[in-house]
C-alpha cells in the first residue's frame, strides 16, 4: 500500500490534553489565527476532504520544492539585506492577518453573546455577562438583549417540499406578523393623535397661564414696583419684586426681595417672605401705669385676600416698621440716661417735662392681627398716633438723605471705616419733648409775669418764639444752599438739629424811644456738644451797670433747667423795678445802699427839722409782685410795715401810687 492510500483512511481527531495542559481561551485565538494565516481560509472551509488534497499536494510540494532546491544551489545566494528585507515584509503580513483573525473572531463572539444575552436566566451575574464580550466592545455599551434569532425559511425554499408542521409553523407567522404589523400601525396612529392632541391642549394650557402671569407683572410694573429677573435655575419664576427700601439698612435690605412664582393656574403665588404674618409699630401712652393712649395699625388686611399689589404693599409696610423698630432698639442703648431702656421687646421711654402723673411712652412691634391695635377711645390716642406717624416719617427722611449722599461727590479716602451711624428716631423725639415743655414751661411763665407787671402799671412787652427755624422756615427754604433737596426734606431736616427757642422781654424802667430788652436763648440738642436743654440770658447794659458787670466779656448767663432761669429772671426784674423805675419816681431822694433789690427814700418828718428814712423792698415771685415799704418812725399810713401783692388780676392800683401813698 502506497502512502498516498494510507493517508487516505486518516481520521483527524484533536489529541486529548491533560487539564493542565488544556489551551486558555486567548491561546485557543492565538492557534485560531495562526492555523487562518497559514492556510489563507476560513474554518469553514476545511473539510476532511480539503485536507486530504491539501496532503497530496504537500507530498508533491515538498518533493518539488527539494528539487527546486538543488536547482537553487547553483544560483547565487541573495545578501543578507535583501533577505532581511523580505523577513521584514513577511512578519508584516503576517501580523496583518493576525490581527484581522482576531478581530474576526471577537466579531463573532460578540455577536453570539449578544444573542445568548436575551436569556437573562442563563446570566443572573451582570459581571460574568459582561466578561463574555470582547473589552472594545465593552465600551460600546451596545444594550443587550438587542440581537435575537429566529429560524426562518429560506426565500428560495419550494413551500411544496415543506412538511405540513413546518408550512403551518410559516403560515401562521406570517398571518401573525401581518397582523402585528397592522396593529403596530394601528397603535402608532392612535399615539400620535393622543399626542398632538394632549400637545394642543397643553399649548393652550400654556398659553392662558403665561397671559395671565405677564398681565399681572405687568400690573404690577404699572404699578411703579421694581421688577428684575432672578438668577438661572429657579423654576417658575423668572422676575421677582424688589418692595423694600432701597436705602435700607443692610440687615432688610436683602429681604426685600421676593420672586413672583407662577402656579397651575397662572396666577402668581407669593413668596413666603411675603405671606408672614405682616407687623406694624405701636406706640402707647402710660400715665401712671395706665394706658391712656394707643395707635393704630398703618395699613391694615390679610394677605390671603388682598390683590397682589396690595399684598406687596403690605408686606413692605411690614418690612419698613420693622426696620423702624429695629433702628430705635439700637438707639435705645445710647439713651439710657435719658430715661430709655428696652425691656420684653418694648422700650420705655419716660416723657421729659412737669407733669402732674409719671407719663412714659410704650414701643414695640406687633403682629397686625394682635387683638391690642383694636382697643381704642382713650384720651391720648391722638398723641400716640401721632408720635407713631412722626417716628415714620423720620425713618423715610433718613432713606432719603441716604440717597442723597451716595448721589453727592465721595468724602476723601481714608485708612479708617466711617461707621454709619444710627438715625436719630429716639433723640428727636426727645429732644422735640425736651425743648417743648422748657419753652412752654418759661413762656408761659414770663406771659405770667408780663399780666402781674402790666396789673401793677409797668408796661413792658414780650415777645417769644418756640423754634427759630420754623418761624423763618419759607425764607430758608427759598434761601437754602442745597437746591437738590425738596421742602419736604429741608422741612424735617430743622427736625433733626438743635432745636432753639428765643424770647424777649422789655425791661419796666425802659420806655418806648429807648426800649431795653432781656433776651433768653433756649436750646435743646440730645448730642455734642452739650445734652439737653440749655438756656442763655443777655442782659441790656443797664442791667449789667447794676449787677457791676460792664467790664465782663462774658455777657451771656447759661442756665441748664427752667427754674433756675425764672429765679433769676425774678431777681433782675426785682432788681431793675426797685434800683431803675422806682429810683427815677422819687430822684434825689432815693439811695442805692445794697444789691439786693431794695431803694431807702428820704422825706421830711412830721416835726419841724426832723428827716426820716423809708425802705422800698419789691420782691417778684412765682409771677406775683410784692413791694414792702418798712419805716424808721411810721408811714403815711401811720404803721411801721406796709405791703401790696400784684397777682395779675385786673383793678389794681399801680406800683409808683402805691408806694407814693406810704411814703407822702
Amino acid at each position: 500500500m502506497s502512502g498516498a492510500d494510507s493517508l487516505s483512511s486518516v481520521a483527524l481527531r484533536p489529541w486529548p490534553a491533560p487539564a493542565k495542559e488544556a489551551l486558555s481561551k486567548e491561546d485557543l485565538y492565538a492557534q485560531v489565527a495562526q492555523l487562518t494565516s497559514e492556510r489563507r481560509q476560513y474554518l469553514r472551509d476545511i473539510t476532511e476532504k480539503t485536507l486530504l488534497e491539501d496532503i497530496a499536494a504537500g507530498r508533491d510540494g515538498i518533493v518539488d520544492t527539494v528539487e527546486g532546491g538543488k536547482q537553487n544551489d547553483k544560483e547565487d545566494v541573495t545578501s543578507q539585506a535583501e533577505m532581511l528585507e523580505k523577513l521584514g515584509r513577511a512578519r508584516h503580513e503576517v501580523f496583518n492577518k493576525l490581527d484581522w483573525a482576531s478581530f474576526a473572531a471577537g466579531n463573532a463572539l460578540n455577536v453570539v453573546s449578544l444573542i445568548l444575552s436575551r436569556d437573562l436566566a442563563k446570566y443572573p451575574n451582570k459581571k460574568e455577562s459582561e466578561n463574555l464580550y470582547t473589552p472594545p466592545f465593552q465600551e460600546l455599551k451596545v444594550p443587550r438583549g438587542s440581537l435575537g434569532l429566529v429560524k426562518e425559511a429560506l426565500p428560495d425554499e419550494d413551500p411544496s417540499q415543506m412538511r405540513a408542521e413546518e408550512k403551518a409553523r410559516l403560515d401562521y407567522a406570517t398571518r401573525r406578523q401581518v397582523l402585528a404589523m397592522k396593529g403596530s400601525r394601528m397603535e402608532a396612529l392612535d399615539w400620535a393623535t393622543d399626542t398632538l392632541l394632549k400637545a394642543a391642549t397643553d399649548l393652550e394650557s400654556n398659553i392662558r397661564k403665561e397671559t395671565k402671569y405677564w398681565d399681572e407683572i405687568l400690573s404690577i410694573s404699572d404699578k411703579g414696583w421694581q421688577m428684575q429677573r432672578t438668577r438661572r435655575g429657579v423654576r417658575n419664576a423668572p422676575y421677582a419684586v424688589k418692595y423694600g427700601p432701597p436705602e435700607a439698612s443692610n440687615h432688610f435690605k436683602a429681604r426685600g426681595l421676593a420672586p413672583l412664582r407662577m402656579d397651575k393656574n397662572g396666577d402668581i403665588i407669593l413668596d413666603p417672605t411675603l405671606t408672614l404674618k405682616p407687623k406694624t409699630l405701636r406706640v402707647r401712652i402710660s400715665e401712671n401705669d395706665r394706658i391712656t393712649g394707643i395707635s393704630q395699625a398703618a395699613t391694615r388686611g390679610v394677605l390671603d385676600d388682598l390683590a397682589i399689589e396690595k399684598s406687596i404693599q403690605l408686606a413692605r409696610a411690614s418690612l419698613f416698621e420693622e426696620e423702624l423698630f429695629y433702628e430705635m432698639s439700637i438707639e435705645s442703648r445710647q439713651l439710657l440716661s435719658y430715661g430709655v431702656e428696652l425691656r420684653d421687646t418694648v422700650i420705655h421711654v419716660t416723657v421729659p417735662g412737669e407733669h402732674p402723673t409719671q407719663r412714659k411712652l410704650l414701643i414695640d412691634c406687633i403682629a397686625q392681627d394682635d387683638n391690642d391695635l383694636s382697643l381704642h377711645g382713650g384720651s391720648q390716642d391722638w398723641l400716640a398716633q401721632d408720635i407713631a406717624e412722626g417716628l415714620r416719617i423720620l425713618l423715610a427722611h433718613e432713606h432719603r438723605m441716604r440717597l442723597f449722599r451716595r448721589t453727592r461727590l465721595p468724602p476723601p479716602m481714608t485708612q479708617h471705616k466711617r461707621q454709619q451711624p444710627t438715625p436719630p428716631l429716639l433723640r428727636t423725639l426727645l429732644a422735640m419733648f425736651s425743648h417743648l415743655n422748657a419753652v412752654d414751661s418759661l413762656y408761659a411763665y414770663l406771659g405770667a409775669v408780663a399780666n402781674t407787671l402790666k396789673s401793677a402799671g409797668l408796661g413792658l412787652t414780650l415777645e417769644a418764639t418756640r423754634e427759630l427755624t420754623w418761624e423763618k422756615l419759607t425764607a430758608a427754604i427759598k434761601t437754602a444752599e442745597s437746591k437738590d433737596l425738596t421742602a419736604t426734606d429741608q422741612l424735617l431736616a430743622t427736625l433733626i438739629r438743635p432745636f432753639e427757642g428765643k424770647a424777649s422781654i422789655s425791661l419796666p424802667s425802659s420806655t418806648e424811644s429807648a426800649p431795653e430788652n432781656i433776651t433768653i436763648g433756649t436750646r435743646t440738642y440730645i448730642g455734642p456738644p452739650h445734652f439737653g436743654t440749655e438756656h442763655k440770658i443777655t442782659l441790656p447794659p443797664s442791667l449789667l451797670q447794676l449787677l457791676n458787670l460792664e467790664h465782663d466779656p462774658q455777657r451771656q448767663l447759661k442756665f441748664s433747667s427752667t427754674e433756675e432761669v425764672k429765679s433769676y429772671l425774678d431777681f433782675i426784674l426785682s432788681l431793675d423795678i426797685s434800683q431803675s423805675f422806682l429810683l427815677k419816681e422819687f430822684g434825689g431822694r432815693s439811695v442805692i445802699k445794697s444789691s439786693e433789690p431794695r431803694i431807702s427814700v428820704v422825706s421830711k418828718g412830721s416835726r419841724k427839722g426832723l428827716v426820716k428814712e423809708d425802705d422800698v423792698e419789691i420782691e417778684l415771685e412765682k409771677a406775683a409782685l410784692k413791694a414792702t415799704a418798712t419805716a424808721i418812725g411810721q408811714l403815711a399810713t401811720g404803721a411801721a410795715i406796709e405791703s401790696f401783692t400784684w397777682n395779675g388780676t385786673p383793678g389794681r392800683p399801680p406800683l409808683k401810687e402805691k408806694v407814693r401813698s406810704w411814703l407822702s
